[in-house]
């Protein structure tokens, strides 16, 4: 189970680095959620239930903040930010039986909280500093597909922020 598991984490990893690699918040916000479906399946498989529970609402959480120009979401938009983060805590803090459990709530955190965020420069900053709570969890969960891609995750955002945000400056 566990080599099907990792199998599915690299699907998963593939998304979730290519994500980063898009010029636009919309599809980087996409390939994220389809991307933390697949990081869901291979938790419930390997029995990291604190992972699978706080990806799926990472999944919603990053929905929502797609969709935060719509009018209902533009209007209450500091309290829809502050309840989603308390939600990610109190579940996270609901599922804790060890400081490994306390890792993926500030990852998820960081990478949906980014999402709110307009400037896509930030949203690779932000997205990047959740990576290295994954990696550890990851690693801490056997999870050896999906560190690897917490490696090429912060890599991806390295090289987008490169490409985007530090050499686009020097065009003419």
């Amino acid at each position: 189970m566990t080599l099907f598991a990792n199998i599915i984490g690299v699907f998963a990893v593939a998304l979730f680095v290519l994500s980063y690699q898009q010029k636009k918040r919309k599809n980087i916000i996409i390939c994220n959620a389809v991307s933390r479906g697949l990081y869901v399946i291979q938790y419930v498989l390997l029995s990291a239930f604190s992972g699978a529970v706080l990806d799926i609402l990472g999944i919603f959480a990053s929905i929502i903040a797609q969709k935060k120009n719509s009018p209902v979401i533009k209007r209450f938009l500091p309290f829809i930010i502050i309840t989603v983060n308390a939600i990610i805590i109190a579940v996270g803090l609901l599922l804790y039986k060890t400081p490994l459990d306390l890792l993926p709530i500030f990852g998820v955190a960081l990478h949906t909280g980014a999402f709110w965020l307009t400037n896509e420069k930030f949203i690779r900053i932000v997205s990047f500093l959740g990576s290295p709570f994954w990696l550890v969890y990851n690693l801490l969960s056997s999870a050896y597909g999906s560190a690897v891609g917490d490696i090429l995750t912060m890599c991806s955002i390295g090289l987008a922020i490169l490409r985007y945000d530090i050499l686009k400056k020097n065009e003419p």
